[in-house]
């Protein structure tokens, strides 16, 4: 069996474009040569990064200076927000694709858990490239920490940023704890709660028998429904489920609209500091402007 992959990427394109989940390279230009200033620090991000490679031929001189350890790690951490952009746009659009043959009352995974589970991993790990992208620009520091540590530097930042370039960060903040209060937590809840459609099926067995057993009987018979009733009842339940459904399919798209303004206040901030600093990127740390 053949599967035309070009109907099935113009699908996933068109489910994505239709919900505003752009590819994160459609950001910064209104044109070839016109910068869009609603996303001005993707047109910094290329015109003048934080470390401008030397891509001369063998034969030419080498560099006439080593990057330093700020630039480097500026720049992995840039191009590693970009490739999980992508990761969870793709991961999205297949949860897109497949969202309308989930069935309510479901017990195994399906298509679209796989998907959302793996875009929401994508997210977080974006949103986490683009906090440290902020640290290392306002603080200098590139040492791994705790995650608690981590976000005291984070905010720590944020202050410097404030006092020192005088930049409003609250989007930043409140972008971030958006991400982290919603995202976050659904992907901690399958990672490190239960991931699966069958573990919460499993859950809801054993509570069953668990009261079946306190309680030595299966069910409190008062509780019958009449089979009209039942028959009422279900299209509602089914209707609620699903709905919850698009609820997670919104997440993903809202959680990488979001992040894709964050990467450009972070971008924008971290050349103005270039700018205005002359070339310094944290406490004591130069680079190139």
């Amino acid at each position: 069996m053949t599967v035309d992959l070009d109907v099935l990427r113009k699908t996933t394109e068109d489910l994505l474009c239709s919900r505003g989940v752009f590819d994160v390279d459609h950001f910064g230009w209104q044109s070839l040569d016109d910068v869009d200033p609603e996303f001005m620090g993707y047109a910094m991000w290329q015109l003048s990064p934080p470390y401008n490679q030397d891509h001369a031929n063998r034969d030419d001189p080498p560099p006439d200076r080593a990057p330093t350890e700020v630039e480097q790690k500026l720049m992995e951490l840039g191009h590693d927000f970009f490739g999980l952009m992508k990761t969870a746009r793709h991961f999205i659009g297949h949860a897109l694709l497949h969202q309308p043959a989930v069935q309510p009352l479901r017990i195994h995974p399906t298509e679209f858990d796989f998907n959302e589970f793996a875009a929401l991993t994508a997210l977080t790990a974006a949103a986490d490239r683009l906090r440290d992208f902020i640290i290392v620009t306002a603080l200098g520091i590139t040492t791994k920490k705790s995650s608690k540590e981590i976000w005291q530097d984070f905010h720590g930042a944020c202050n410097e940023l404030r006092v020192t370039l005088r930049v409003e960060v609250d989007a930043l903040q409140e972008g971030f704890k958006a991400i982290y209060e919603k995202a976050r937590i659904v992907r901690n809840e399958a990672v490190h709660g239960l991931a699966t459609k069958p573990a919460h099926v499993q859950r809801h067995l054993i509570a069953m028998d668990r009261k079946a057993f306190e309680e030595q009987q299966w069910y409190d018979k008062n509780l019958e429904v009449p089979y009209e009733d039942f028959l009422r009842e279900q299209p509602q339940l089914d209707a609620k489920e699903l709905a919850e459904v698009e609820a997670r399919a919104k997440l993903l798209c809202d959680c990488h609209v979001k992040l894709i303004k964050m990467g450009e206040l972070s971008f924008q901030i971290e050349h103005d500091w270039r700018q205005q600093h002359g070339g310094v990127a944290g406490p004591g740390r130069t680079v190139a402007p």
